[in-house]
């Protein structure tokens, strides 16, 4: 092959693969030096080089001229196979460069075939996969098809970049409702919060940083034009737009929606929130197999309990008649009855689940004094029944895994904002020592 032809194969590589055409002819060196030292076992200073305007391959040792022809068949394979190798590495490193930047991004893709459950798309130069478990429920996939996913991971494996998309990520949806509301590409309206059942429900939590703009309104469009886009997309999926409160019982009642609620409140002792709601109202606010309580439970992070407002006062009736035991104990009046009642410690069991300090410190406005709780709840543990006192250790398991939770994310915010001190800092050459000040916020 004489050099003009050597440039114009090089050229229309470059063009075919995206590569830069020098980039390709130093492959083409390093991989002809390789093989024609290995042909000709130089021991000399050895050399070799392809001038860019000629195509013109000149080798020497010690600057003595060497005849790249007399390489033979065998050692010209080993050099094309060098090169291809080296190809591949530039190739796939240039494929990566260009989807990094669009990882946790939507992208377009042609659905090309099926492999084991996973779908393969084409993004045009490279090839990416839709895990089974990355796949809306009941979706077809037929082959030629444009789809739309959501670009979870993006990382080199040997010689190839392998790109994983979601259709069934939260963040899919986030940057859907992203595209098709520009109030929320400009800032104008923060998601504060979403969760979803793929292909089931979404709940999704908005806010307005302008109080002339209705969140919930921009988000649904006229008519529902703008959700509905949304919606399509995802084949029908269920939304709920539900508006931000910082108010805790607030956005607990928000979530719920369309359920109407009758009151909220937070039983600390139980460590959960109690909705009550209406006997007509209760289907609706649990939802089928419990997913709106599920997904509003997700979306506030608070454990909710909704029950009926039958159910309530008949658990409070019964609450009364356990608590009766302590007063004719004589350790407890009708009034402080009452008071426990109205707190959610409306059980022998959960009164037994607790500390004598908590108790202190929760109704501190009551101003219970430590020794009468202590004998509240050493009584209360003596009345207990084998049924009463599973619930009593099943009030203890679930604080105690409420406090696991909530450590571990203290530890994930402080790890999170330590990575983010030492990345400022690195960038600032400030180095971060185990005293450098991180400032977290501590989760509910």
């Amino acid at each position: 092959m004489n050099g003009t032809m050597l440039l114009q194969r090089v050229d229309l590589l470059a063009r075919e693969r995206g590569l830069d055409k020098n980039l390709i002819l130093d492959h083409i060196e390093r991989a002809l030096m390789q093989a024609a030292q290995k042909r000709f076992d130089a021991e000399g200073d050895f050399t070799l080089t392809i001038d860019r305007e000629t195509g013109e391959i000149r080798a020497f040792e010690d600057d003595k001229p060497v005849n790249l022809e007399e390489l033979g068949r065998i050692v010209a394979n080993i050099a094309k196979q060098v090169f291809v190798q080296a190809l591949k590495e530039s190739e796939r490193d240039v494929i990566y460069e260009e989807f990094s930047t669009r990882e946790h991004t939507v992208t377009s893709g042609t659905v090309m075939r099926e492999e084991r459950g996973m779908i393969i798309v084409s993004l045009g130069r490279t090839e990416a996969i839709l895990p089974k478990e990355e796949q809306i429920p009941g979706e077809v996939y037929r082959p030629g098809s444009v789809v739309r996913a959501y670009v979870l991971s993006v990382g080199k494996k040997g010689q190839r970049v392998r790109i994983v998309l979601s259709r069934t990520h939260s963040n899919f949806v986030k940057e859907l409702f992203k595209a098709e509301i520009p109030e929320i590409a400009d800032g104008l309206i923060e998601i504060k919060g979403i969760v979803r059942e793929p292909g089931r429900r979404t709940k999704i939590a908005v806010a307005s940083t302008d109080p002339r703009i209705d969140p919930v309104g921009s988000c649904v469009g006229m008519r529902g034009s703008r959700i509905t886009k949304v919606t399509d997309e995802l084949g029908g999926e269920k939304i709920d737009i539900i508006p931000w409160a910082e108010d805790p019982a607030q956005f607990i009642e928000n979530s719920l929606k369309p359920a109407r609620v009758l009151r909220i409140s937070y039983d600390h002792f139980r460590d959960r929130a109690r909705v009550v709601v209406s006997q007509d109202q209760l289907p609706l606010a649990i939802g089928k197999a419990g997913q709106n309580v599920r997904l509003s439970a997700r979306l506030t992070r608070y454990k909710i309990d909704v029950m009926s407002e039958e159910n309530a006062a008949k658990a409070r009736s019964m609450g009364s008649e356990q608590l009766q035991q302590l007063i004719d104990a004589g350790l407890m009046d009708d009034f402080l009855r009452e008071t426990f009642l109205d707190n959610h410690l409306d059980s022998l069991a959960a009164l037994a689940a607790q500390t004598a300090e908590r108790i202190v410190e929760a109704l501190e406005e009551h101003k219970i004094e430590l020794e009468a709780a202590t004998k509240l709840v050493a009584r209360a543990n003596e009345l207990l029944t084998v049924e009463q006192k599973a619930e009593r250790d099943m009030i203890i398991d679930r604080r105690k895994q409420v406090e696991r939770e909530a450590a571990d994310e203290i530890a994930r915010a402080v790890a999170a904002a330590e990575a983010e001190a030492a990345a400022a800092n690195a960038t600032a050459g400030i180095p971060l020592t185990p005293d450098s000040p991180v400032n977290v916020q501590t989760p509910r």
